[in-house]
This record gives C-alpha cells, sequence and structure tokens, in this order.
C-alpha cells in the first residue's frame, strides 16, 4: 500500500471517528434525506442558507465508515 493510500485512509478514519458537523438543524431552509437500499445506509442533510450561500450544514444518519465520513467531509467542504 503507498504513502497515497495510508493518507486517504487516515482522513477517512479521521472523519468517521469525529465526524464534523453532525446533527441536524432546527427549521433547515432546504433538508434531504436519502438511503441506500442495497447496503441499508440513510443520511440527511441540512442546510440554512443566507444571501444564496450555506450559513449553516448538518448531516446525520447510520451507515458505513465510508458514508459517515464521506458527509462529514462534504458538510466540512
Amino acid at each position: 500500500m503507498s504513502a497515497v493510500d495510508d493518507l486517504y485512509r487516515e482522513n477517512i478514519l479521521e472523519h468517521y471517528k469525529h465526524p464534523r458537523n453532525r446533527g441536524t438543524l432546527e427549521h433547515p431552509d432546504i433538508s434531504y434525506e436519502d438511503a441506500n437500499p442495497l447496503c441499508g445506509d440513510r443520511i440527511r442533510i441540512d442546510l440554512r442558507l443566507k444571501d444564496g450561500r450555506i450559513e449553516q450544514i448538518r448531516f446525520s444518519g447510520v451507515g458505513c465508515s465510508i458514508s459517515q465520513a464521506a458527509a462529514s467531509m462534504l458538510c466540512e467542504a
């Protein structure tokens, strides 16, 4: 395994163990929830907007480490 693979694996595990923006927003402007019926992963994303830009974002749900880490990385970006 290469150093780049190790870096990606560490980043995924870091976001899985310490997710950013996990939770829900009260009265979000946009809320979207979806599920993968093949594996059972479920993710919900809540957004609050201000002047057409994302002011706050939160995610909740259950699933594998990759889906949870991906949601955390998306919210952080």
